[in-house]
């Protein structure tokens, strides 16, 4: 079987990419411009070509000769959400939108056999569906097929809720079927057999404020952290910020899945939102983690019986990278990054996929 080829835009820190590998699938070359993120990528995948730099100043045709390919199979990448997200400013003056059209260009310029476009659930309805409309119409004008849909991580065996918008164009000559749900065979899960939080972290040490700890506090319990742990020695990124007093006493008046609706009134900012300072379910998986997973005062971080955020160690399994996976960066970054990053499950899974469409003929 011959093994496909793929570039890795807006790569991040590299977790689409991660899942493409685990299918045998070779990434020659990955753009990302923020520096940061594009260390981090190089440093768990150093044989792949990293462009850190603006996606407007490079020439695809011309870097893939630099490498000696005139063609590659999978073209994969998100624009980043900022101005696409529901959440965020939806600007469309915002420079951001501009990298949709940066994406179509690297379609036309390399012209693989399938094209990858991942992005926030909320992507379809951008514009009153026309970015959607458009990417689709864009797409077929190419040459694509095109299916989309809407994934959610959890359904697939990671520990958390992530929904993304996925659309797979691909060459004529092929189809495609996105892939059927998996449920956990864990002990320790929902009762709608999603991954739970704790099957994820327990098997990581208790933390206090303003510790860090590097050895594992028990072996695995499960497939999950045997997978997580792979062949690590040594834990790295387990660690929990210093917290002020005042801080570390509203934690502490938080209940098990409890939020600032329990806290007393003295203790309340003046504005809120309702989700904050608010504790996650170790009995479900976790809610979508965002940049500020480390920050007790954010959208439901705390750890679901400690007094303290997530540590970055946690966010990264939640999201499904292996322990080994190395970040660069404050952990201001590295938590970004983590937040940010699409999750290596999915890719495995898509890529899995694309594999059997391109070799179906």
């Amino acid at each position: 079987m011959k093994k496909l080829i793929s570039i890795d835009l807006f790569s991040g820190a590299g977790g689409f990419s991660l899942g493409l590998s685990r299918n045998n699938i070779e990434i020659i070359m990955a753009n990302e411009i923020e520096k940061d993120f594009a260390k981090t990528f190089k440093l768990n995948h150093p044989k792949v070509k990293m462009l850190n730099e603006d996606i407007h100043n490079v020439d695809f045709k011309k870097e893939l000769k630099k490498i000696g390919y005139k063609s590659i199979d999978i073209l994969c990448g998100g624009p980043p959400c900022q101005g696409f997200s529901t959440v965020g400013s939806k600007n469309k003056k915002d420079k951001r939108n501009s990298l949709f059209w940066e994406f179509l260009r690297a379609v036309n310029e390399t012209i693989p056999k399938a094209v990858i476009f991942e992005n926030v659930s909320g992507f379809k309805s951008l514009y009153n569906g026309q970015a959607y409309e458009t990417l689709i119409y864009e797409l077929e004008s190419i040459g694509y097929r095109v299916y989309s849909d809407i994934l959610n991580a959890a359904d697939y065996g990671l520990p958390q809720h992530r929904k993304r918008t996925i659309l797979v164009g691909i060459a004529k000559d092929y189809s495609f079927e996105f892939p059927k749900i998996i449920k956990s065979k864990e002990k320790n899960f929902f009762e709608d057999k999603h991954l739970t939080v704790m099957s994820a972290i327990s098997d990581l040490p208790k933390l206090n404020v303003g510790e860090e700890k590097t050895n594992y506090s028990c072996k695995p319990q499960n497939e999950f952290q045997k997978k997580m742990r792979g062949n690590a020695k040594v834990l790295t990124e387990h660690n929990c910020s210093n917290y002020g007093k005042k801080m570390q006493k509203i934690i502490s008046l938080v209940p098990p899945k409890g939020d600032i609706s329990d806290l007393p009134i003295s203790l309340r900012p003046r504005k809120y939102f309702n989700n904050v300072y608010a504790r996650i379910d170790s009995t479900r998986p976790s809610p979508t983690i965002t940049r500020n997973f480390g920050t007790p005062s954010s959208t439901r971080c705390i750890h679901p019986f400690q007094n303290r955020a997530l540590s970055t160690r946690e966010g990264a399994r939640l999201q499904g990278f292996p322990d080994k996976f190395i970040f660069y960066g404050s952990k201001t970054s590295k938590n970004l990054q983590i937040g940010n990053a699409v999750p290596p499950l999915l890719g495995e899974i898509i890529g899995k996929q694309i594999i059997k469409s391109l070799n179906s003929k």
